[in-house]
């Protein structure tokens, strides 16, 4: 979720409890505390430290009293002795933690993926019910901050939504998955992977991704939705990454590991020969299609942005027996004589870019690279 929505929620939040601080700070400290989590993105120097520090630990929630209490000791006007109307230190700690958890839920359900439970699993878990910006949900949250004066019985409302709105797009998101696979069944289609995604403007508009097998090969289609999951639009067809592939490179890169590990539905696409770092490589781009958008005008606004360009990208460059036929002859990307020679990641958004490298081994990801971030 965006920044503004999640700062705006920790000042509702504020807003909405029967008795608050007697001190101006009230409202800008539970604002960043609502916001505070995604401190991880300062301690992520590189494209991978990206991958594995974001939405990390900082978001777990085995970790949330812990961050709470790192928090209630910052907002000291708080609990200070000196201010006016102050809350006990132990009041001030469960409202931070209670901050950093509605942190986390307004990132689970979104569609990046959260790795809620570390440092026990890395599973990350995503709800795909609400799109990276939905003025829907952020709109009533800025208004409600900044009338404050409101009746509470309008901020409590407001606050509800925040729970009540996400809700709405789970539900409809599994009855449009489940709408999508009797269509796709009644069409006579073996779709395996069925995912449904928020578009922007959701829950009017939806997309989904599913794999199918086809004469040209495993293919990952996209198609947008309408508010009632029926399609709004031609499907589009895309070469998914081999499976075999995407196996092959997570065993022998913990780049391309943790990359698959955030990926859904991966695509791949042939890179120019030029683009090759090795005489007789063959370099490919691998992507997922979730920050896209079925409609014309999202498109257009998200082209506006800096850097605008695929968000997350994995590079390969493999060499071997066969590799510059492979494509052409049978259609196997990986053979028995592949090797990876190089591996890049570029997240066009943020600005980080490893530049071409060599694979990094696997095994060097372990829980205590997600707490100090890999060099």
């Amino acid at each position: 979720m965006d920044p503004l929505t999640h700062a705006a929620s920790g000042a509702v939040a504020m807003l909405a409890l029967p008795q608050r601080p007697a001190t101006r700070m009230a409202l800008p400290l539970a604002a960043l505390a609502a916001a505070a989590p995604d401190v991880d993105v300062f301690l992520a120097s590189g494209p991978l430290q990206f991958l594995l520090l974001h939405r990390g630990i900082t978001h777990s929630l085995a970790a949330l009293p812990l961050l709470g209490l790192m928090l209630a000791c910052l907002a000291r006007p708080l609990w200070s002795g000196q201010a006016s109307g102050h809350w006990r230190f132990v009041h001030v700690w469960l409202f931070m933690s209670a901050m950093a958890a509605l942190h986390v839920w307004l990132d689970v359900v979104t569609t990046y993926g959260t790795m809620i439970f570390l440092p026990f699993s890395c599973d990350r878990v995503r709800l795909n019910s609400v799109f990276i910006i939905d003025p829907l949900l952020t709109l009533p949250l800025v208004w409600a901050a900044l009338r404050w004066r409101l009746l509470r019985g309008r901020i409590l409302f407001v606050l509800g939504w925040l729970l009540v709105y996400p809700a709405l797009g789970t539900g409809l998101n599994a009855l449009h998955t489940a709408t999508t696979q009797e269509r796709l069944v009644a069409e006579g289609r073996m779709a395996e992977q069925i995912t449904v995604l928020p578009d922007a403007l959701a829950p009017l508009f939806w997309r989904v991704l599913f794999v199918e097998k086809t004469p040209r090969g495993r293919l990952v289609f996209e198609q947008s939705l309408d508010v009632f999951g029926r399609p709004r639009g031609p499907e589009i067809a895309h070469k998914a990454a081999p499976e075999d592939m995407v196996r092959r490179l997570a065993s022998v890169s913990t780049v391309c590991g943790a990359f698959f590990d955030f990926a859904i539905l991966p695509v791949i696409v042939p890179l120019r020969p030029q683009d090759a770092q090795t005489p007789g490589g063959r370099a490919y781009l691998l992507h997922d299609l979730r920050f896209d958008s079925g409609l014309a005008f999202a498109r257009a606004l998200m082209a506006m942005r800096p850097n605008a360009d695929i968000p997350f990208q994995l590079m390969v460059e493999l060499v071997g027996d066969g590799q510059n036929s492979a494509d052409a002859a049978s259609g196997h990307i990986w053979t028995a004589g592949t090797r990876l020679a190089s591996e890049r990641l570029r997240f066009a958004d943020s600005g980080r870019d490893s530049g071409w490298q060599a694979p990094r081994a696997p095994g060097q990801a372990s829980f205590a690279a997600w707490l100090v971030g890999l060099r």
